[in-house]
């Protein structure tokens, strides 16, 4: 599955609730065929996802982040499809995280516990 597809998954998944006191922007990079990275910007309840180009060339900047997460397409997947937990890809690491170890974990309720 192309990282944009798994991105759309998230979108879906998003839970405002869970959301609604953190203010965090993540740089998360998927690895590997179909791979890309986004900069993920939750605040008030809310997740914007950009498209982030590593020259910066729209004005963000990897510095804006405050947990930039690494993860390559295969891992993403297996994790979307609830076939690997989040939290044991995180502490495995399987996702490589850099930053607010905090922040990432934060990210588990907010996309992964909501399901149904």
């Amino acid at each position: 599955m192309p990282a944009a597809q798994t991105i759309d998954e998230l979108r879906k998944r998003f839970n405002p609730q869970a959301a609604a006191n953190i203010d965090a922007t993540y740089l998360i990079s998927v690895r590997g065929e179909g791979g890309g990275t986004w900069l993920v910007k939750i605040a008030n309840g809310q997740c914007e996802f950009i498209p982030y180009a590593s020259k910066a060339t729209d004005g963000n900047s990897a510095g804006t982040a405050n947990c930039a997460i690494s993860v390559d397409a295969a891992d993403l997947e297996l994790i979307i499809s609830g076939r690997l937990s989040a939290m044991t890809a995180a502490l495995s690491g399987v996702l490589a995280i850099e930053g607010e170890l905090g922040l990432a974990m934060q990210l588990v309720p907010i996309f992964f516990e909501s399901r149904f």
